[in-house]
């Protein structure tokens, strides 16, 4: 059973890479913590392409010392550095000099500084005549299913609900539809040792808390609720990524300038609502020039609400108005801005 079950890991970690179209010349950094997933994507993809079933690529392990928990954090380390040099595997590892014990969302702010450390290295490699060049992380059907769980818990539209995606840009994820257990058949097959994290067993992080305590009610209602909430968040993909072109269609009518988009009031108020909501952050990202809209849905919903002549200040700057037949966000020059805040401030301390 669990010589199957470590060869289905290899069976959907080869697919998972070939859905990738990765070519023979590329480069395939993974994020290696030295536990026990990410040693699993490691080790296999360095069998697989061992054993010819892939394309010849060049694989590395990049591993981020979060500075948070001391001899430990040591240790894991030297673990990896060690694991991969008796495999000569390219190592890179950088130590966080922001991070501290107690700081607010200190979860979210490792997340954060070990992403932008992993997007850094791989530009300094494609700066250095390497192309193209991958991330890869370890998340599983198990993170699929808590990601789309606490998106939900804390609220999300359509986006959130798609979960994870299997492949984001240059980052990859080719194991988001094995399960733990595939993974762990996997590691015993092969006799591979990890190094464990004490704080993932403390629930006072929300992420672990929804591991530990929520996962296990949850599957004595379903107990296959980690496939279906991955099999959730799979077909709302599915539906987002329609809704996305849609969206990017309809904003080929919006009239757009340095800081500026206009849209057509009356077509806007003929879309159905989740066209409308959609492409009010079409055009905040269009004036702010991101991908990701950072607009809340009560502040989407007042721009719908708009009576003619009304406007709004949102988010990043960004104020929206109606214009005769028109929409408009525009993005305010920083010294109207900064006296904007000046204002609310003084506003505040009258109030006081």
């Amino acid at each position: 059973m669990q010589d199957k079950r470590a060869k289905e890991f290899l069976t959907k970690l080869a697919a998972g890479i070939r859905s990738a179209a990765i070519g023979e010349r590329s480069v395939l950094i993974v994020g290696f913590s030295g536990g026990r997933d990410s040693l699993a994507l490691l080790s296999g993809l360095a069998e697989l392409a061992g054993a010819g079933k892939l394309p010849a690529f060049t694989l590395a392990a990049a591993h981020y010392h979060h500075n948070l928990r001391g001899a430990d954090a040591d240790g894991d380390q030297q673990f990896c550095r060690a694991w991969c040099a008796r495999r000569q595997i390219p190592f890179y590892t950088a130590r966080s000099a922001q991070l501290a014990p107690g700081q607010p969302n200190l979860e979210q702010r490792a997340r954060a500084a070990r992403y932008a450390w992993m997007a850094e290295l791989r530009q300094q490699l494609v700066n250095e005549g390497y192309a193209p060049v991958w991330l890869l992380t370890a998340h599983h059907q198990e993170d699929q299913a808590e990601t789309l769980l606490l998106h939900l818990l804390r609220g999300s539209g359509g986006a959130g609900l798609c979960g994870m995606r299997a492949a984001s840009g240059y980052l990859l994820r080719p194991l988001l539809d094995t399960p733990r257990a595939d993974i762990m058949a996997y590691l015993t097959a092969r006799g591979l040792c990890w190094r464990e994290d004490a704080s993932n067993q403390s629930t006072d992080y929300t992420r672990n808390y929804v591991r530990r305590e929520v996962m296990p009610r949850l599957k004595k209602i379903n107990p296959q609720i980690n496939a279906k909430l991955a099999q959730t968040a799979h077909i709302q993909a599915a539906v987002e990524d329609l809704l996305a072109a849609v969206t990017h269609d309809k904003m080929r009518r919006a009239e757009q300038s340095s800081g500026q988009v206009k849209y057509p009031w009356a077509e806007l108020a003929a879309e159905p609502v989740a066209i409308r909501r959609r492409l009010v952050r079409a055009m905040w990202c269009a004036v702010k020039k991101q991908n990701v809209c950072s607009l809340e849905f009560a502040r989407v919903e007042e721009v719908l609400r708009l009576p003619q002549g009304g406007n709004l200040h949102l988010t990043g700057g960004v104020e929206a108005k109606r214009e005769g037949t028109l929409l408009v966000m525009v993005e305010q020059p920083s010294e109207a801005l900064a006296l904007r805040r000046n204002k609310s401030r003084s506003g505040q301390n009258k109030q006081r």
